[in-house]
Formats: C-alpha cells, sequence, structure tokens
C-alpha cells in the first residue's frame, strides 16, 4: 500500500531513518567539545599503529624473501634425510625361449600379435640365442630390443638342432635359415659322397657366406 507522496511503507521508513541519522550527526556537531587530552592519547596510538604496519610489512618482506630464495624458514628448522627411492616391484625376467603367448602380452611393447608371431616364430629356429634375433620378425622390426632387455633373456642351450645327416627334406627347409637350395645341396653331398663332419664342410657343400654359418652354428649338429 503506498501513501499520498506515492512511497511505500518500506520507502517511508528508509527516508525516515535517514532523517533520523542527520539530525543526530548535526546534534552532535553542535554539543561535542572536544578534549585536548583526548588528542594526545590518539597520536600516541597513531604511532603505535604505524609501528605495527612497519613491523607487518618487515615481516612479510622477510617471508617472500626467503620462498624466493628457496629456503623458507629452513635455516632454524634442521633438514629432514631424504629417504632413497626404492623400486615398488621387481621386474621378473622372462626366457624368451620358455614363455608362452600369455607371459608376453604384459611385456611393454607387445601384445597378443606380436607374442604371437614371437612363439611360432621361436617353433620354426627351434629357439633363440639371442634378443637381437627378434628383428628378423616383420612386426617385431620397430621394437626396442634394448629395452627388451629388462623384460626377457634367452639361453642358447635350450635351442632344438637339426642333424644335418638325419633330417628329411621337409624338416631342413622348414628352419628359416635353410632355404630349397641350401636344403638340396645337403641331400645331394649325403647321398653322393655321405655324410658331413663338420660347419666347414658345411660351407663347403653349400658356398654359404660366413654370417649364415654362424647362425646355423646354433641350430644345427653332426
Amino acid at each position: 500500500m503506498k501513501t499520498k507522496l506515492r512511497f511505500t511503507r518500506g520507502e517511508l521508513m528508509a527516508v525516515l531513518f535517514m532523517l533520523v541519522i542527520i539530525l543526530s550527526s548535526n546534534i552532535v556537531y553542535y554539543f561535542y567539545k572536544p578534549n585536548p587530552k583526548i588528542g594526545v592519547k590518539m597520536d600516541e596510538y597513531a604511532l603505535i599503529f604505524e609501528e605495527i604496519v612497519k613491523t607487518q610489512k618487515f615481516i612479510e618482506d622477510s617471508i617472500a624473501d626467503s620462498r624466493l630464495k628457496g629456503r623458507f624458514f629452513t635455516d632454524s628448522v634442521p633438514k629432514l634425510e631424504r629417504k632413497s627411492k626404492q623400486k615398488m616391484y621387481e621386474i621378473v625376467k622372462l626366457d624368451v625361449n620358455t614363455c608362452d603367448t600369455n607371459d608376453l602380452v604384459v611385456v611393454p611393447q607387445f601384445g597378443s600379435k606380436r607374442a604371437l608371431k614371437l612363439v611360432e616364430y621361436r617353433d620354426r629356429l627351434g629357439g633363440f640365442y639371442s634378443l637381437s634375433q627378434l628383428q628378423e620378425i616383420y612386426i617385431l622390426q620397430n621394437i626396442d630390443t634394448n629395452r627388451l632387455k629388462e623384460f626377457l633373456y634367452c639361453k642358447s642351450e635350450k635351442i632344438r638342432k637339426i642333424n644335418i645327416n638325419t633330417a628329411s627334406y621337409k624338416e631342413m627347409v622348414a628352419h628359416p635359415y635353410l632355404d630349397s637350395y641350401l636344403t638340396k645341396m645337403i641331400l645331394k653331398h649325403r647321398e653322393t659322397k655321405g655324410i658331413i663332419k663338420d660347419l666347414d664342410e658345411l660351407q663347403e657343400i653349400t658356398h654359404a657366406y660366413p654370417e649364415l654359418i654362424n647362425r646355423l652354428s646354433y641350430y644345427v649338429c653332426f
């Protein structure tokens, strides 16, 4: 409900309240007599307040300076000895010649496809004598073998070998390092001249390059 002056009751109360404040201020102004003694005390309080402000400013500057230098109150507090970092767990290495696909999939850079290809190639070879042989598998050529040394190792004594003097054509040609040409040369020599005695004679018969003969040395016996 509004008054005749078109003020609401709330607005009218606010105006009256402001008028009371103004009148009270004028009354205090005319009747107040300053006391000289109070003025002195106020000066003393001002000096004390100024000293407090200076002290607070000094403390703030000191803290800021200490933080910038990286030694926040460390001069008075003894440094705690840092505990040496310890490994949360110990890596268990896998023998690449005995582990299965389930073991390999947990190795970094491996997945189910890479694990399967590794096992398939290992079965054809008869085992690995070096982790560098993993580069011979197409899907593993971009893997960092130095990184894999943290998780894998191989024992060459577990390699399955082929007897050059008794193995069939099918057994030999299935090996990645023995192609059809080399296998036929070996079989022809066996049929015409008998058994092959050692690697030197094998190289002489097949004319294989030394690097291949070195690889075959891990997989053949006589």
